[in-house]
C-alpha cells in the first residue's frame, strides 16, 4: 500500500509540474528604414494558453497583436508588424501570464527583443 501512495504522489507531482515558457525566436529579424516590418512570434510551454500579454515597444512604431491565422484573441501566436521611420534602434519588451495551475500559481513570462533598423540600400 505505502509503493501504490509514492507511486501515485510522485505520478501526480509529476503531472502537475508545468514546464518552463518558451518564447520564439530567439531573435528578432532585423528592420528597414520606411518598409512594413513582419515578424511572428510564439510562446508555448507553461500551462498552455497565454492568459494575457502586454508590450512596450519603444520607440513606438512597431505592434504587437495576436496571428490572424491563429484565431482572434490567442496571443500564443503574434505577430509584431509596423514600419520603422528612422534607424533608431527597436526594443519590445514582451510580459504576460498563462493559466495558473496547482503547482504554479502565478505563471509570468518575460522576453525583450533588439530590432536593429538598417537604411534602404
Amino acid at each position: 500500500m505505502k509503493k501504490l501512495t509514492t507511486i501515485f504522489i510522485m505520478g501526480f507531482l509529476l503531472l502537475g509540474c508545468t514546464p518552463k515558457v518558451i518564447i520564439a525566436p530567439d531573435k528578432l529579424p532585423d528592420a528597414i528604414v520606411g518598409e512594413l516590418y513582419y515578424a511572428e512570434i510564439e510562446i508555448t510551454g507553461g500551462t498552455g494558453r497565454a492568459t494575457s500579454v502586454n508590450s512596450v515597444i519603444t520607440p513606438n512604431v512597431l505592434f504587437l497583436e495576436p496571428n490572424p491565422k491563429a484565431g482572434w484573441g490567442n496571443y500564443n501566436k503574434s505577430i509584431i508588424v509596423g514600419k520603422p521611420i528612422t534607424t533608431e534602434t527597436i526594443t519590445v519588451k514582451i510580459t504576460g501570464d498563462m493559466a495558473p495551475s496547482f503547482f504554479n500559481m502565478d505563471p509570468k513570462f518575460e522576453k525583450t527583443y533588439v530590432i536593429k533598423v538598417k537604411e534602404r540600400e
